[in-house]
């Protein structure tokens, strides 16, 4: 638990893509880079100080502790993506445009009871004579890169594509039911398990852990809201799959562990004295079985509407002043998350974004933004969560940016 909560310190909430583009470059090219986590209970302070390592303060971990329930989330998320669209037409259509795009990214998601948090920080020792309920619980740690080509219609800013995926890591693990009880004095532990865990071909040095595909695509139409003009977006990403070699691992266990400890015959044998993660999992009964297996990515979700002023910066990219959007992506501790942002412009070229969202593996944010368009480039820059940006006592902290380049 503590190893999990430790990797948080690095989940990405970007809006989707502008509404479209009316100069005709021959090309753009868009960089992409975002990172950030967030919690509904774990505050900066505690997770940063598992990151940078060390003795954690007890008060920290108790403070932590009384402001936890039995639906605490976490999780991160980084991003790096290039993409590119460029020629005059595809397929004799002027209106269509080739596209592909490079990225790498990786998240994690966690949901977890309280008991799953005084365990791992505080021992069992206060559970004495009591049953810690360390379930239901789910994570999922993964790490992948793709490669993607498509076709983007110009006018619209609509595209789709479809793409390799390299599996790069993974570690899930579902808990429907954890039941840890210690008997009095500690003379024993029981624990009553209904759960599995699965984790990528651990060989090191192998930067492959497994192949798929998955699917990525905007969907960009212009509608009528309270007689204006507006944009409605659909937007899906990460939609596919990664089929994980046959080193991958794998244990899954419903049962009752009595445990007592481990007999030593010789206290005088070193080999006796020496418990590897083996021997301690033979004896639970949890080994690993090793094996490949498909599993789905954690594929995102989003819907978004576009209205009131309409402003075309001078890179041809259309915007409009308000955006509200609703996205959702499948992994553990994210909840579908809401937000309505303002974009007001300053001049020709400069555009500031202010707004609020709520859900994600957080809750209540404040977004802030600035952006500056030139003829032939454009930058962007945003958080998600300004106070985590600037305050320890608070929860979660995120930043992204964008380059386009036109000609």
């Amino acid at each position: 638990m503590a190893l999990l909560l430790a990797t948080l310190p690095l989940a990405t909430t970007a809006q989707v893509d502008s509404t479209g583009t009316r100069k005709d470059h021959g090309t753009r090219f868009m960089l992409e880079a975002s990172g950030a986590y967030d919690s509904n209970t774990l505050r900066n302070d505690l997770l940063l100080g598992l990151y940078q390592g060390g003795e954690l303060e007890r008060d920290l971990r108790q403070r932590t502790l009384d402001g936890l329930h039995d639906a605490n989330r976490g999780g991160y998320e980084w991003r790096v993506s290039a993409s590119c669209t460029w020629g005059d037409s595809l397929f004799g259509n002027p209106r269509w445009k080739p596209r592909a795009s490079l990225s790498a990214q990786g998240m994690m998601g966690i949901r977890f009871p309280k008991d799953a948090y005084a365990l791992a920080f505080f021992g069992n020792a206060g559970y004495e004579d009591r049953t810690a309920h360390v379930g239901p619980a789910r994570f999922e740690q993964v790490a992948f890169q793709s490669i993607r080509f498509g076709v983007e219609d110009h006018p619209s800013g609509s595209y789709l594509e479809l793409g390799l995926v390299n599996g790069q890591a993974l570690h899930t693990g579902r808990l429907d039911k954890a039941d840890l009880y210690t008997a009095p004095d500690g003379r024993y532990l029981e624990l009553a398990l209904d759960g599995e865990y699965h984790v990528g071909d651990t060989a090191a040095g192998r930067w492959s852990k497994g192949i798929g595909v998955a699917i990525e695509g905007q969907w960009n139409h212009g509608i009528r809201l309270v007689g204006s003009p507006a944009t409605l977006r659909i937007r899906v990403s990460d939609l596919g799959f990664v089929a994980w070699n046959p080193g991958s691992l794998s244990v899954s266990q419903d049962s009752v562990i009595h445990y007592e400890g481990i007999e030593v015959n010789g206290i005088l044998d070193l080999d006796e004295l020496v418990l590897d993660r083996h021997r301690i999992q033979d004896s639970l009964g949890l080994g690993y079985k090793a094996g490949g297996f498909v599993r789905m990515l954690p594929a995102k979700a989003a819907l978004a509407l576009d209205f009131g002023r309409e402003h075309e910066l001078p890179t041809g990219t259309v915007i409009r002043a308000y955006t509200v959007q609703v996205d959702h992506r499948l992994i553990p501790g994210y909840i579908p998350q809401a937000s309505v942002i303002r974009q007001l412009v300053l001049g020709k070229a400069l555009v500031a974004q202010a707004g609020v969202l709520y859900g994600g593996f957080g809750g209540l944010r404040a977004d802030v933004g600035l952006g500056y368009s030139g003829r032939h480039w454009g930058l962007h820059v945003h958080t998600p969560n300004v106070i985590g940006l600037a305050s320890q006592g608070a929860q979660g902290r995120s930043l992204a940016a964008r380059l386009d380049v036109v000609w």
